[in-house]
């Protein structure tokens, strides 16, 4: 008989799993951050923020990506980049898109809540996008 999969190829599958997920759901982070940016110099009235919020649209719109590229990094065996390494890396990039698609989820939920249609809006969010940052959770979680 074989050899069943490894901890960190099946973290490797979540974490993939889960960052296709979020894109699918659109849970990248990046409208967050833009509306927080426009929400912050609209209140503030100092435009040097929105440079500011524009970087963090910018990795925020890389979440579901991040996600993968973590994913990755636990499937691929390189001899250049040692396990621990490759799983750190890894565990960190998962994190930051996670994090990213989470507030991107909460604030899609909240302003979903205002909406016209609230219930189908709220759980259109939490269908896909939810399941994505779940694996995302339990990719992290699996890596060793």
């Amino acid at each position: 008989m074989g050899k069943g999969m490894s901890a960190n190829e099946k973290a490797g599958i979540l974490g993939i799993a889960g960052g296709i997920l979020m894109l699918i759901a659109g849970l990248t982070g990046a409208v967050a951050w833009r509306t927080i940016g426009e929400m912050t110099v609209e209140f503030t009235q100092i435009e040097a923020l929105g440079s500011v919020f524009q970087i963090l649209v910018i990795l925020g719109s890389l979440g579901g990506f991040l996600v993968m590229l973590g994913g990755l990094l636990f499937l691929l065996k390189l001899k250049i980049i040692t396990k621990e390494t490759r799983v750190k890396v890894g565990k960190i990039l998962i994190a930051i898109g996670a994090g990213f698609g989470l507030l991107s989820l909460i604030i899609f939920i909240v302003l979903a809540l205002f909406g016209e249609n609230p219930l189908s809006s709220f759980f259109g969010a939490l269908g896909i996008g939810f399941a994505g940052l779940i694996l995302s959770i339990a990719a992290r979680a699996t890596a060793q």
